[in-house]
């Protein structure tokens, strides 16, 4: 009955926004992100009760006993679409992006060029000069610098696909 209800509470927490949520709500449920999208605004979810079995399986199985770091994010995106019909995710806005779907917008972007700038300096034979090179690539990576190199692609990029 408590995984449950615990369920039904976390699920309407991470609809609300931050600024609407109840001020004397617990610390393990406040510290949540609001989900954006409309992912969990449908009340009229059924959640089964949870057996001990089930809760068993779960929480220490599937999470306690398990490294979760070798299964890959498209898995997820896979097996979430497969539980929605089209209708409800497009209604809810709710759309899973393949890694391959993200490459097409992220490499030309910014990653062709990233790795076109890494290849130079790897090819780069004089060691000290090839180190400095690449201490400064990685301060560049790190401080998200290329971001601001790249705005006026994004911009044009995002005016086009609102254009298609």
């Amino acid at each position: 009955m408590k995984t449950r209800t615990a369920l039904i509470d976390l699920f309407r927490v991470l609809d609300q926004k931050p600024e609407e949520r109840d001020p004397y709500l617990e610390p393990e449920l406040a510290a949540f992100p609001y989900v954006n999208g409309g992912l969990f605004s449908d009340e009229n979810i059924e959640i089964p009760m949870f057996t001990d079995e089930i809760r068993e399986l779960l929480l220490v199985e599937a999470s306690e006993n398990f490294n979760w770091s070798n299964i890959s994010p498209t898995i997820f995106g896979a097996v979430f679409e497969s539980t929605l019909n089209p209708e409800t995710r497009r209604s809810g806005g709710m759309h899973y992006t393949s890694i391959e779907n993200i490459h097409k917008v992220i490499d030309p972007l910014f990653l062709d060029d990233l790795k076109a700038e890494l290849s130079e300096i790897e090819a780069i034979q004089v060691k000290n000069t090839r180190t400095r090179r690449l201490h400064q690539f990685q301060d560049k990576l790190a401080s998200l610098e290329f971001l601001e190199i790249i705005r006026p692609k994004m911009i044009q990029y995002n005016a086009f696909r609102r254009c298609a």
